[in-house]
C-alpha cells in the first residue's frame, strides 16, 4: 500500500510540478500560482532559502506599505525590479503557502505540454549549468538589470527563463496570446494607452 501511494505521488508530481522546499536546488527555475491560480509567478531559486526574481519597477500606488521582512529585508513598495528575498516573501501572495511551491519543467513534450496551464512548463531545452543559472540571476539582481517590467514582454517568467536558458521566453504570455481576439484587443489597448499618455 505505502508503495502504491508514493507510486501515484510521484506521478502527481509529474502533472503539478509540485515540489517540496527541503528538495530545491540552487538554480531551479520555481513559481507559484497567484491570483486564484490565475497566472504564476517565477523566480530562481538561488539556495539558503533565497530567491531572485522580477517584480514592477514601478512603485504601485494603490498598495500600502508594509514593514520589511524580519527575514530577509524585502519591502514591498521599496524594493522593485529584481529582487532576492526569502522563499516566504516570493511566495507571500499566497499567504506562505508552501503548498503553490512548483518546478518549472524544461524539455516537456508537446504533448503533454498541451494539456497543462500556460507557465508551468515548455519544451525549450534547459542548457545552462546550475551554477551559471545562478549567477546569471545574481548578476541581473547586482545591477537590477533586466529593464523595465512589462507583463506581455518583459514579466516574471522571462527573467527567469533568461537566466536558466539565456532566451526570454514567457509561455504564459504565449498561451494568452493564442487566444484568438487577443493580439487584436492588447494592439487596440496599447494603442488607446499611448493616445491618453501624450
Amino acid at each position: 500500500m505505502v508503495e502504491m501511494k508514493e507510486k501515484f505521488e510521484k506521478a502527481k508530481r509529474l502533472v503539478t510540478h509540485k515540489i517540496d522546499i527541503c528538495e530545491l536546488k540552487p538554480g531551479d527555475h520555481i513559481y507559484a500560482y497567484r491570483g486564484f491560480r490565475s497566472y504564476t509567478h517565477h523566480g530562481i531559486y538561488v539556495g539558503e532559502d533565497r530567491v531572485i526574481h522580477f517584480i514592477q519597477t514601478e512603485i504601485d500606488s494603490l498598495s500600502e506599505l508594509k514593514p520589511p521582512c524580519a527575514k530577509c529585508g524585502y519591502q514591498h513598495n521599496v524594493h522593485l525590479g529584481v529582487v532576492r528575498t526569502c522563499l516566504d516573501c516570493f511566495l507571500s501572495d499566497n499567504a506562505h503557502s508552501s503548498d503553490s511551491l512548483r518546478l518549472y519543467q524544461y524539455e516537456e513534450s508537446s504533448f503533454f505540454k498541451r494539456l497543462k496551464i500556460s507557465g508551468t512548463c515548455s519544451t525549450s531545452k534547459c542548457c545552462l549549468p546550475p551554477e551559471t543559472v545562478v549567477h546569471n540571476a545574481n548578476e541581473l539582481h547586482n545591477k537590477n538589470g533586466f529593464g523595465r517590467y512589462d507583463l506581455l514582454e518583459n514579466n516574471c517568467e522571462h527573467f527567469a527563463t533568461f537566466c536558466k536558458t539565456g532566451i526570454p521566453s514567457s509561455e504564459q504570455v504565449h498561451g494568452f496570446m493564442s487566444i484568438p481576439t487577443m493580439p487584436s484587443l492588447v494592439k487596440k489597448i496599447k494603442n488607446k494607452i499611448k493616445l491618453s499618455s501624450r
